[in-house]
């Protein structure tokens, strides 16, 4: 596995922001980019999303289910370091693919079986502006690697100039979607953008020696 992608993954499964939701009566888990979170738990999972986008996966079966938020790396526009489109789409794949994976991978190892598998897809707001199509190139990703893996898509909520807030409950597959504020969009748009930066500084330092990834 790519070695900062996993190093990511696995820092985050301490620095998760859990607590209790007096609103909803249960334990909240709380996503920022590059997290991933699995539970057979009665509990919700939330996140904020702009370009980025969120996987929810389960299975009705098995009870359980998650939910990833990841973005694309953008196309370094500084001129520091030109990239040729071959370069962008093989490293935007490497990040989607894994963002993909580590959720299913981690629905599998709880028991969730990848036949029965159902899939919800939210976000690829575009909130950086016109000339930056990042949440379409996120939409297009998603259902492309969606139709691939022949998961059931169930319902979706993509694209528009507008960032959402998400809950969903992993057990149920039930998922809420609601417009955020103009606040809150800012505070997004620096977070992504902070984590795009982190992307492409690990994707320079990491080489080429990446060992496949075995699709399940």
């Amino acid at each position: 596995m790519h070695q900062a992608l996993e190093l990511h993954h696995h820092a985050q499964e301490k620095t998760l922001k859990r607590f209790f939701s007096p609103e909803h009566g249960k334990h909240m888990v709380k996503l920022k980019p590059g997290d991933v979170y699995v539970s057979s738990d009665d509990e919700l999972i939330a996140t904020g999303l702009g370009s980025c986008i969120a996987a929810c996966i389960w299975d009705p079966l098995s009870r359980v289910g998650g939910m990833n938020h990841f973005m694309l790396p953008l196309k370094n526009e500084d001129g520091q370091q030109p990239w040729s489109p071959e370069q962008y789409l093989s490293l935007a794949a490497r990040y989607g693919n894994y963002a993909m994976e580590i959720l299913i991978n981690s629905l599998l190892q709880q028991g969730a079986i990848k036949n029965r598998l159902r899939v919800k897809l939210f976000g690829g707001g575009n909130i950086m502006g016109q000339n930056i199509a990042i949440g379409s190139k996120n939409i297009d990703f998603v259902r492309q690697y969606v139709a691939n893996e022949q998961l059931p898509l169930i319902s979706e909520d993509l694209g528009q100039s507008f960032p959402r807030r998400v809950l969903f409950e992993p057990r149920t597959g039930k998922a809420w979607v609601k417009k955020i504020q103009s606040l809150s969009q800012q505070e997004l748009v620096a977070e992504e953008t902070q984590y795009n930066q982190r992307l492409l500084q690990e994707s320079f330092s990491s080489g080429e020696d990446d060992q496949d990834v075995e699709l399940f």
